[in-house]
């Protein structure tokens, strides 16, 4: 799997994170909120009974790049850790090389009578005619 970048882990947190109040999102915060914990607890082992939550910095971007930092920094000293960060990310980020990717689509019963724009980042006007 590929190393785990900060950016690629604070898009993919962010995405969980707004799409938590779906089944999905929870599990991924949840997920993610256990990887946090190894990273950040004190002591040997996690306490008995339901692991404290965690507080991800979602809506503080400075904060929650400084934790992407600490859990990347983490996942290259830590083999294990990197495996199930990288795993994580696997399962809730953007696959590889589709960090910006657009897929522009018309299909079932769309009636276009007239000019479609499909792309990313345009910059400048757009004229028909």
């Amino acid at each position: 799997m590929d190393p785990v970048t900060a950016g690629a882990l604070v898009t993919a947190v962010n995405a969980a994170a707004s799409g938590a109040g779906g089944e999905a999102g929870r599990r991924a915060l949840e997920s993610f909120g256990a990887l946090v914990r190894r990273v950040l607890r004190r002591g040997e082992g996690e306490p008995a009974g339901e692991p404290e939550p965690v507080a991800i910095p979602y809506d503080d971007a400075d904060r929650l790049r400084q934790l992407a930092d600490l859990l990347v920094e983490r996942a290259r000293r830590d083999p294990e850790f990197g495996r199930d960060l990288a795993a994580w990310m696997h399962e809730h980020g953007e696959p590889a090389g589709a960090a910006g990717a657009v897929h522009n689509s018309v299909s079932g019963d769309a009636r276009i009578t007239g000019p479609v724009i499909q792309g990313r980042d345009f910059h400048g006007p757009i004229n028909f005619g």
